[in-house]
């Protein structure tokens, strides 16, 4: 079947201004016939049943329905946006110009609140809280300002009378975005002022960001203010030596040291002591020198000289408080601890007693501790003389015996003796201490050990002399016999233990220190073979050490001290409590603002705000239609004289090939009453600068 398309009969139709501009664009004619294509408006197909009709038999008429136009939106007008859109704009732009600005006065405000404290309702707190939101909201607020305001240069430059190159707008189009400003300038291979500075604005917009994270910062700070504290000089004899005192002893020291041995394994790494008194470092563990600090390290294995810590009174109940503790401990070393064969342990009382043998000392003070260990210490001879700053001494001599089996038994049976002979001298250290209050409504602190020495003080005694010897200070020789009462407390500190068949708990804590209190019954050992010597020593210091502590006031190194008593009890040790200086901080928040990173904030806030203005200003300017960036461009009427390329060529070719060629987006009938705009290549008669007032259609 062929299909035959019947003319339609010309007529006549009243042509507007309207319908002019739109026939400009009407290609066919409604008569013309062209079998090959689409027919053309009002042309309507008709099937041919007989090859021989001739066509007028088959005409009919029909009217042609053309589209409504709205006459008055193509009538002439001048260029000029409506004042709605600019005012919108306008506001728009400066909303994005403020809210630029904010961040250079968030960056002044930081530098004004630079060192003040940030406490949690603080506006240093505050402004933190700002800055972690900062990097998210400025790289989207830089792409905003920077992509319109380099779109409206490009926009601007090609209705002004200089004109616009081609590859200033392929750059200006092209550097919308932070990716595209670096890729637009290598696809274009443009070295110029626009690519360095559009490239160099792009880079403000990573930096503003951090620099907006960065600028501030809460660091903790620990302002200090000097306080004065009180201690015990250590270097004191046992306050109840006398006979009529070791009854009191019995309750008030042996109590707490009974208490001290079975929470051994509580205390084995701990720095304080069940009161929360500092426990000194074994200094001789520590030491590679006679007189440098050495860092007490916080591990299972540190070693304290006690069991029994020295009280630090009236700490702040807040905040930190550090200071150096001075203190002394008898440190005991056993040359000889071998075992011997014998039914009973030496008399030391008799005249066939052995001789100290150390040239000062000339007899002995000793206790049994019931039938399983004997303690026996040396007794100066009785024209030594009193001790002092400018003498020296031979060390006292300890002596230790013990059955390895820890009790005696039948005759025939009774096991070997563990002998240590001893040296007793005295250890003077110095302990940096850091306490910190865990509750201002409670006297609760928590106190570490950071370093310590042996005291460098030239004032102390000779280390050969002990508390054993002297007062405190040093004016009174301690009678003969003085320390009776130290020895009994030892010896009937467990006075049931040998009726019950268990083993004392002083020779248990040498065993195991851990067990000591009520563990070990007949058949546990305490030999050389089980036992070394270094071992011995440690845990015998810390039995001597603890109960010379607690002996010298034991309600002060248990917690319920009363300083006007024990300024008051006695010359032996009105001078024991002591004043030293200490410093107490407290730790505070702080607004540290970096300054670097606030240099960088500001240069960028205040480049993008200014360009946020210089936006404004070419929108404002600016009375051509904005087609850039859009395919409504093709759709405008041009004049582009003299372009000669390739159909091959690419977008950036066609981009890189031109740039030098200038455009203008000018009128291209300058002589005709109604003007139109389009992209030329050449400039017109009527300048971009008058045009104001034309008509455009």
């Amino acid at each position: 079947m062929k299909t035959e398309y019947v003319p339609l009969i010309p007529f006549q139709i009243k042509e507007t201004p309207a319908m002019s501009l739109l026939r400009k664009f009407w290609t066919k004619k409604p008569y013309e016939m062209r079998d090959s294509k689409r027919p053309p408006y009002g042309a309507v197909p008709v099937e041919e049943n007989h090859s021989n009709r001739r066509p007028s038999e088959f005409q009919y008429y029909e009217t042609i329905q053309l589209p409504e136009i709205d006459e008055q939106r193509y009538q002439p007008q001048p260029l000029r946006p409506s004042r709605f859109d600019r005012i919108t704009r306008l506001l728009w732009d400066l909303v994005l110009a403020i809210i630029a600005s904010l961040f250079t006065v968030f960056g002044i405000w930081v530098v004004c609140i630079d060192g003040k404290k940030a406490g949690p309702e603080s506006i240093g707190s505050k402004l933190f809280e700002v800055s972690q939101y900062a990097p998210t909201v400025f790289p989207v607020l830089f792409a905003a300002i920077a992509g319109s305001s380099i779109k409206s240069i490009a926009s601007w430059r090609i209705q002004t009378t200089r004109g616009a190159t081609i590859g200033l707008v392929e750059q200006c189009l092209g550097s919308q975005t932070i990716t595209g400003a670096f890729l637009t300038q290598i696809r274009l291979r443009a070295v110029n002022f626009v690519a360095v500075f559009t490239v160099l604005l792009w880079c403000l917009s990573p930096l503003g960001s951090q620099a907006s994270l960065r600028v501030i910062s809460i660091v903790p700070s620990y302002p200090g203010k000097p306080v004065e504290l009180t201690s015990f000089n250590t270097f004191t004899p046992y306050q109840y030596g006398y006979n009529q005192a070791a009854t009191e002893a019995i309750t008030s020291v042996a109590n707490p040291m009974t208490a001290s041995i079975s929470a051994a394994s509580l205390l084995a790494t701990r720095n304080q002591d069940l009161w929360g008194n500092i426990r000194f470092p074994v200094i001789e563990n520590l030491e590679k020198n006679s007189t440098g600090w050495m860092n007490v390290p916080k591990s299972n294995n540190m070693t304290y000289a006690s069991l029994v810590g020295v009280p630090v009174i009236d700490l702040p109940r807040s905040g930190n408080t550090s200071f150096t503790l001075l203190g002394s401990y008898l440190s005991i070393t056993c040359p000889v601890f071998d075992t011997i064969h014998g039914l009973n342990f030496t008399n030391f009382t008799g005249p066939d007693a052995p001789s100290p043998g150390n040239g000062n000392d000339c007899s002995w003070t000793s206790a049994w501790g019931g039938q399983q260990f004997l303690i026996a210490l040396s007794e100066p001879c009785s024209n030594s003389l009193n001790a002092s700053m400018t003498r020296t001494r031979n060390a006292r001599k300890l002596i230790w015996e013990s059955w390895d089996r820890g009790y005696a038994g039948p005759e025939k049976h009774r096991s070997p003796i563990t002998r240590a002979i001893c040296d007793i001298t005295t250890i003077y250290v110095d302990a940096n201490a850091t306490c910190e209050s865990l509750d201002e409504n409670q006297s609760t602190n928590t106190c570490n050990l950071r370093s310590a020495r042996r005291s460098v003080d030239t004032s102390h005694f000779h280390k050969n002399w002990t508390v054993f010897d002297v007062n405190i200070s040093g004016d009174i020789k301690l009678p003969k016999g003085y320390n009776n009462g130290l020895f009994e407390l030892l010896t009937t500190m467990f006075p049931h233990m040998d009726e019950n068949g268990g083993l004392q708990p002083l020779i248990g804590y040498f065993i195991d220190p851990f067990h000591a209190v009520g563990s070990f019954f007949g058949e546990s050992l305490m030999s050389p073979e089980t036992t070394t010597a270094k071992v011995f020593e440690t845990r015998l210091s810390q039995i001597f050490n603890s109960v010379l502590y607690l002996g010298i006031s034991p309600s002060a190194f248990t917690g319920s001290v009363n300083m006007t008593q024990i300024t008051q009890k006695g010359s032996t040790i009105k001078d024991t409590p002591f004043k030293f200086a200490a410093k107490n901080t407290h730790l505070q928040n702080i607004v540290r603002c970096n300054r670097p990173w606030l240099a960088v904030l500001i240069i960028s806030s205040v480049v993008i705000f200014c360009f946020a203005l210089v936006g404004a200003y070419l929108h404002i300017i600016t009375i051509a239609p904005d087609l850039l960036g859009s395919i409504s461009v093709a759709l405008l009427q041009n004049k582009t004289e003299g372009i000669v390329g390739s159909s091959t060529w690419s977008s950036d070719e066609w981009s890189k090939n031109m740039r030098d060629t200038k455009i203008w987006l000018g009128d291209v009938q300058p002589e005709a009453d109604v003007g139109c705009l389009a992209l030329t290549t050449a400039a017109q008669g009527v300048p971009p600068g008058a045009i104001k007032g034309r008509l455009y259609h």
